[in-house]
């Protein structure tokens, strides 16, 4: 009882020890107390059992000899053992050294804290398991045929975790980033062992399991913290391309919102029906929506007054027609008369008379 009440307080003060050592430290600091007085009541009890075993009859209402007291404290050792253990693995992979954290992102270590976990807790369940006597193998057989039925019931769930890890580890996008995965786009604001969640442009908060997440098209536009933006502008076929390369580029170097390096880039690209096309290449830096749309913005604003400055003609859609030219008519003999009439293909009034 006294051991009971010993973990409580040092539970409590859990509190205490994160305000003044840090949550990590904290919790390490917990854990190891609780292996101390866990050890030290079972070093106690199997010491002083003949002083002890009434108490443990009275509480427990079925007389336990000292072996089985033992071996339940001892099973309480290895789980504080093994929670120690996760706890001190926490504080290894989350603490900072320098000043900077480590070179992995935080979903990455998580993911690595999760394995470890699972590890640590099923090594605990196998060793208490063969330390309390049971027979393995008929455990494992016991426990294959409930992970296959297990299996087959959440074989959705199943594999949406294991998609999780696989996008943790291999880190396609953080959280911030602004992609597309398939027809979603938008900012990403968590990534879980599950899902992936989004907030795209409209404001709305979109859920994509990770098993869908994997089997899409993933377009990270901010990985590189530079995107490139084209545009696309047609001129009159009397306008000589180099110089309306020329006016288009001078007009994208002197934007701000543009970056320098890399410099802007305007080339003709194909012949249209109208107009020849250039198309226009410039980048811009810490890429967002908003950020984009005021380059394209300021970019067709800057190039199209460059061009009236120029007398540089953007021109409408446009289609020629032409008609043949008239022969005099053509001619119908009768075979029977000989007689032939003549057909004038010159235009008539609306009433029919020539």
């Amino acid at each position: 009882m006294a051991a009971v009440l010993v973990g409580a307080g040092i539970w409590y003060l859990g509190d205490r020890l994160d305000a003044r050592f840090g949550p990590e430290n904290a919790e390490v600091i917990q854990a190891l107390l609780l292996l101390a007085v866990a050890t030290l009541t079972t070093v106690f009890v199997a010491v002083n059992w003949d002083g002890t075993g009434g108490v443990v009859t009275a509480v427990s209402l079925l007389e336990f000899g000292a072996d089985t007291v033992v071996r339940v404290l001892i099973t309480v050792i290895l789980l504080v053992a093994a929670y120690t253990l996760t706890r001190v693995l926490k504080l290894l992979l989350f603490r900072k050294r320098g000043g900077r954290t480590q070179l992995t992102s935080v979903h990455q270590r998580l993911a690595l804290f999760y394995s470890a976990q699972v590890v640590v807790f099923v090594g605990f369940a196998l060793t208490t398991v063969v330390f309390w006597g049971v027979n393995l193998s008929e455990l494992l057989v016991g426990a294959g045929v409930l992970g296959i039925i297990l299996g087959f019931a959440a074989q959705e769930t199943i594999g949406s975790m294991v998609a999780g890890f696989i996008l943790i580890l291999s880190r396609p996008f953080d959280v911030g980033d602004w992609v597309q995965i398939g027809e979603h786009e938008g900012f990403v604001s968590d990534i879980t062992i599950n899902n992936v969640r989004l907030r795209n442009l409209d404001g709305e908060h979109v859920v994509l399991p990770n098993r869908t997440v994997q089997n899409q098209t993933i377009v990270n536009r901010s990985r590189e913290e530079k995107l490139r933006v084209r545009l696309e502008v047609g001129v009159d076929y009397g306008v000589q391309p180099g110089h309306a390369e020329a006016v288009a580029l001078a007009a994208l170097e002197s934007l701000e919102e543009i970056m320098s390096q890399p410099s802007p880039e305007v080339v003709a690209v194909r012949f249209d029906d109208s107009a020849v096309v250039l198309r226009l290449w410039f980048w811009i830096e810490d890429p967002i929506p908003q950020r984009r749309w005021q380059a394209r913005r300021v970019a067709i604003h800057a190039v199209k007054e460059a061009f009236v400055r120029e007398g540089i003609k953007i021109p409408f859609p446009q289609r020629e027609l032409s008609g043949r030219a008239e022969t005099g008519g053509f001619h119908v003999t009768d075979g029977e008369q000989g007689s032939s009439h003549e057909w004038d293909e010159s235009p008539r009034s609306a009433s029919g008379q020539p």
